[in-house]
């Protein structure tokens, strides 16, 4: 690929020679048509030079270039030739007086004639003469042309140079810079065509820096919080060998489980959180129908329910309720929180799930009548790996921070409030028509249209 530099060059370069050249032409031309024009001159002036009555021996002092070609020839009234001047040229006599171009011994000539006193002056000169002398008057006239292509050239070259040697200091900074210096770089001394490329850099750097520090903060909180459940496992698992007995061996293996459980389930949420960072790209865009995902979710959920005697279930009048959006992403929204709502519900309690259409939006809500969050711990509730004080469930604080991503890469909005009955929570998301990802361009992305009520 050729550089701007090369490019400047040679565009710059081209246009200078093809305007020297049309210039160079059309000077060219003109110097030819007054050459002409004062060869023509030249010729009148000789003829009406001539004098009369003929003196040889004036014509022989007259001076005539030999160089110019010029053959003077003086007929009497008989039409007898009375003076040549060059007597290997034997032109005839044309009869018409004034300018003109004839063919003579396979050679073009220009033939002014006059008549004078009975005497008929001719004075001829070869086109090609002419035309040659003419060439070199032009040529002496371009040589100034000629020589200021160079220079042209040179300043071209010094300009195009000093002008991007900005563009070169602003290069060299960008390949000084270390990975861990993500700093806006300086745009003084840029150029204002330049600048729009610095800015779009600097908020790249910009937007890697918050993406860094994110990640050095996933990994951090992560490191902190497995390994408090790796030391659990480790601990559980000396205490099995230890077992005194069958009994407390069987015991001492059912914790074991139930620390496995937790830190597969701790695991397998810091999987899918760091799948759900805002920055990531490429997922596919496309209508879903938010009823059906929450129909096969709580289909999933029934077993656990059940087992804990909790009734589960979904009070819409919307047939569909079609937005626009990741399939997977939803399905881990609606996982997460009706996982919450059923390990925090208490046995024998009630989980409904509502779908409604609002003003230009479609509106889940889940409530379940567990312990609830205070107001205090509403504002940390969506922090990761942060657990309420009256959890006694075995979740890893990381639930409503993966439903908290999800929600703001669709700019849906999120509300945890009381349950009006008294005791539990209720989650509502609020979905707007048509929304997508504010950070996705997807070619399969396509409109939602507004779900059909009953």
């Amino acid at each position: 690929m050729k550089t701007i530099r090369s490019q400047l060059l040679i565009y710059l370069l081209t246009g200078v020679m093809l305007s020297l050249a049309i210039a160079g032409g059309t000077l060219f031309l003109k110097m030819r048509k007054e050459s002409s024009e004062l060869f023509d001159a030249q010729l009148k002036q000789i003829a009406h030079n001539i004098p009369v009555p003929l003196s040889i021996e004036a014509m022989d002092n007259d001076s005539i270039e030999p160089e110019d070609h010029f053959v003077v020839q003086v007929w009497d009234e008989q039409q007898h030739l009375s003076y040549n001047s060059d007597n290997t040229v034997n032109l005839p006599l044309y009869p018409k007086v004034g300018f003109k171009t004839v063919q003579f011994q396979d050679e073009q000539w220009h033939i002014y004639s006059r008549s004078k006193q009975n005497l008929t002056i001719q004075v001829a000169q070869p086109t090609r003469v002419r035309q040659e002398l003419a060439a070199k008057i032009a040529f002496r006239s371009l040589f100034p042309l000629l020589t200021l292509i160079p220079v042209l050239a040179g300043l071209i070259w010094i300009i195009v140079g000093r002008s991007l040697k900005p563009l070169h200091v602003f290069t060299e900074a960008v390949k000084r810079r270390s990975p861990e210096a993500l700093q806006p770089l300086s745009l003084e001394g840029l150029s204002p065509e330049v600048i729009p490329v610095g800015d779009a850099l600097n908020e790249l750097l910009a937007k890697l820096e918050l993406s860094l520090k994110a990640q050095r903060a996933f990994i951090a909180d992560a490191a902190h919080e497995l390994r408090t459940p790796l030391a659990a496992l480790k601990l559980q698992l000396q205490l099995v060998e230890r077992a005194e007995d069958e009994k407390h061996r069987l015991v001492a293996l059912e914790k074991l489980h139930g620390r496995l459980d937790r830190a597969n389930h701790l695991v397998h949420q810091l999987l899918t959180l760091a799948r759900h960072e805002p920055d990531s790209e490429g997922k596919k865009i496309q209508i879903v129908d938010l009823r059906q995902l929450t129909e096969q979710a709580i289909i999933d959920f029934y077993p656990l329910a059940l087992s804990k005697n909790i009734e589960i279930g979904l009070d819409t009048d919307l047939t569909n309720a079609n937005i626009l959006a990741n399939n997977d992403d939803l399905r881990i929204l609606l996982n997460n929180i009706i996982d919450n709502a059923v390990r925090y519900t208490p046995t024998g309690g009630v989980i409904e799930i509502n779908i409604q259409e609002a003003e230009n939006s479609i509106i889940l809500k889940i409530t379940d009548d567990g312990p609830g969050i205070n107001e205090q711990e509403k504002r940390r509730a969506f922090d990761r790996f942060y657990r309420c004080e009256a959890s006694e469930g075995c979740g890893s604080g990381l639930g409503l921070s993966i439903v908290k991503n999800i929600v703001d890469q669709y700019s849906a909005n999120i509300e945890l409030n009381d349950n009006p009955a008294g005791h539990g929570l209720v989650v509502s998301i609020s979905f707007k028509f048509g929304s997508q990802m504010n950070y996705t361009n997807n070619d399969n992305a396509v409109d939602a249209h507004p779900p059909t009520s009953l």
